[in-house]
């Protein structure tokens, strides 16, 4: 009998602290400035080539995203939660079309 792939049994390897600094500081810019994308896409893609290359499940690549997103001051601090959501719905789909290659 088959079994489905249990994803949550391979441990997650870890992304570099230097790629993580970049994506902190890309998407504090973009919380400042959300009509300017290329900032935190190009660290997400710099972040989803790092993580194929350790063959990071795509989930993990999330989890690493949503935490680094969450411990953001910034994010705290915005005043209306439904916007805090809409922006990061907007990162969660960039992230999803760097690992997958659009």
């Amino acid at each position: 009998m088959m079994m489905a792939y249990d994803s949550s049994q391979t441990p997650p390897s870890r992304l570099d602290d230097a790629t993580l600094e970049s994506l902190r500081a890309a998407l504090r810019q973009y919380l400042i400035d959300d009509s300017s994308p290329e900032p935190v896409q190009a660290a997400l893609a710099s972040m989803a080539a790092e993580a194929r290359d350790k063959r990071m499940m795509p989930e993990h690549v999330l989890i690493a995203l949503k935490d680094t997103w969450a411990a953001l001051p910034e994010v705290r601090a915005l005043p209306e939660a439904s916007h805090q959501v809409r922006m990061l719905q907007r990162v969660v789909t960039m992230c999803i079309k760097e690992y997958f290659g659009n």
